[in-house]
């Protein structure tokens, strides 16, 4: 675990936390979306994956190659906790989702993971298919920019990072957090 002091957030889309010697600034969504895909993964490869069936199924309208995408894909979805169902035409019904996924609408998710599928590989291995649904599901259900968080929600998340492997950038690479030395913002200040 790391020795942060109190984080405070800024903006509504970065968390600023004292360090030793400086300061960093963390993405809020880029760390949340890194915390919530480490916790995804380990969770399919552990067997564990809590998928809440969903009371309402949703209706998601898609074009005809994004129907195509999700039927051919349909077991990667399955095991990252989307139970997606042809419904008619180019309709498809969700009937659930990853517990994980919090609050991000299941129409939301579907649309997400199929710019991800459309992207992956034409002949990606099984794994790395249900890891790009992970991600879709992951940047879906992270906090965004822009969305106030409590003390607590900050707390939490600042903590959280110290649990998953690769804290420093989220799944598509974009970094985290960047520290500003003391040293460099006193050079700033032209204190040196």
């Amino acid at each position: 675990a790391g020795g942060d002091g109190r984080a405070v957030q800024m903006l509504n889309r970065y968390l600023v936390v004292e360090q030793a010697d400086g300061i960093e600034v963390i993405d809020q969504h880029a760390l949340h979306e890194r915390v919530l895909f480490e916790r995804l993964k380990a969770s399919v490869n552990e067997g564990r994956l809590e998928v809440q069936p969903l009371l309402i199924p949703e209706q998601v309208d898609l074009a005809p190659a994004e129907l195509e995408l999700v039927t051919e894909h349909a077991a990667a979805l399955q095991k990252a906790g989307m139970r997606v169902e042809p419904f008619g035409g180019s309709t498809v019904i969700v009937s659930s989702k990853p517990v994980l996924a919090g609050k991000a609408s299941a129409a939301g998710i579907v649309r997400e993971v199929v710019d991800r599928l459309a992207a992956a590989a034409p002949a990606a291995e099984p794994a790395m298919l249900v890891e790009e649904v992970l991600h879709g599901l992951a940047c879906r259900a992270a906090i965004k920019a822009g969305d106030p968080l409590s003390q607590e929600e900050v707390d939490a998340l600042v903590r959280d990072r110290w649990g998953v492997q690769d804290s420093h950038h989220c799944p598509h690479g974009r970094p985290t957090s960047l520290v500003l030395s003391r040293q460099e913002l006193d050079r700033q200040f032209r204190r040196i």
